[in-house]
């Protein structure tokens, strides 16, 4: 039988579970990083003359990899491998672009955002996509944000996304068209997520039955 205190935190935690939806991306990235969100004003000069280098280097990176395809066993790996191509043709543009480094200095592959634009009067966080021209007006979750200590927004910028549109042949991959987005208003939805992990999984008092099979 529940104890009143246990009722109280089951309701507590049954309200928390509520998905939210509509937060604004700016939001998001001030409540998980304490930084500020820029919109992307094309009517600056300095923002048209940096699109105009990104929007080159975009194209210059669909180039690279149709000369080069990308082979992987699945869709989902390819947005990776971009990233690298990515880099290459802004710095061909004379933009200084890098992997941003997180809040303590450390380089971190996995989590927002793949790329920094640095130089410019302000920052460019620019993150990587990939979709198949099938999914790209579907309701497919595709962009994510985990709150992390260690975050890689280390300061106000603007934040724009590419996606690529891939096509597959065989195990091959190469982009064939790109949309360059500016990712300030955009609606995003919070559901919690429970986790644990393999040593507490694995308890000895929590194990019914092992067996080795050789």
């Amino acid at each position: 039988m529940s104890t009143d205190r246990e009722k109280r935190l089951e309701a507590a935690l049954a309200q928390f579970l509520q998905p939210m939806k509509g937060i604004p991306f700016e939001v998001v990235i001030q409540a998980l990083c304490g930084a500020t969100v820029e919109r992307f004003d094309l009517d600056a000069h300095n923002n048209r003359n940096a699109l105009d280098k990104i929007v080159t280097a975009m194209r210059g990176t669909c180039h690279a990899v149709q000369a080069n395809p990308i082979e992987r066993p699945r869709p989902n790996e390819v947005g990776n491998d971009m990233e690298p191509f990515v880099i290459s043709a802004l710095k061909a543009q004379g933009l200084n672009a890098a992997a941003p480094k997180t809040k303590s200095g450390k380089g971190k592959t996995t989590g927002y955002p793949d790329v920094k634009i640095a130089g410019l009067t302000v920052p460019i966080f620019l993150e990587v996509k990939t979709y198949a021209a099938a999914n790209h007006t579907t309701t497919q979750r595709s962009f994510y944000l985990s709150p992390a200590e260690d975050h890689k927004v280390t300061e106000d910028g603007y934040h724009l996304l590419v996606g690529f549109e891939i096509v597959r042949k065989g195990n091959l991959f190469t982009p064939v068209a790109f949309e360059l987005v500016d990712l300030y208003g955009l609606d995003c939805d919070m559901k919690a997520e429970f986790n644990s992990d393999n040593r507490r999984l694995y308890e000895p008092h929590r194990i019914l039955a092992s067996e080795r099979v050789e």
